[in-house]
């Protein structure tokens, strides 16, 4: 890895003026890592092989249904986007349901 150290001057950057600073160019380094995110909360849900017309049942107490009910429409929103497929997501008496309509 070669280092370059070169001082911030008007000449070599006209913004810089009246800065006493210097910037570093490291050559040959790569591509910077790639960064991940943040975990998925709900990639477990196996949304891409349920059939057209079965449900996907997530048992939970209706406050825990209610808290995240949304969430899980926003993930069953992603997965329909990037697979075409097309999901509903309503809370029921038992927790949370998720139909394949499309």
């Amino acid at each position: 890895m070669k280092k370059v150290c070169t001082p911030l001057t008007a000449a070599t950057a006209p913004w810089a003026s009246g800065i006493d600073a210097q910037y570093k160019i490291y050559e040959g380094v790569g591509p910077p890592p790639a960064n991940p995110g943040p975990p998925k909360k709900w990639g477990y849900l196996p949304l891409e092989t349920i059939n057209i017309g079965d449900c996907l049942g997530l048992p939970m107490d209706p406050e825990q249904a209610s808290a995240k009910a949304q969430a899980i429409r926003n993930y069953a929103g992603r997965v329909a986007k990037k697979t075409m497929r097309k999901f509903s997501v309503r809370r029921t008496d038992c927790g949370i349901g998720i139909w394949r309509i499309k």
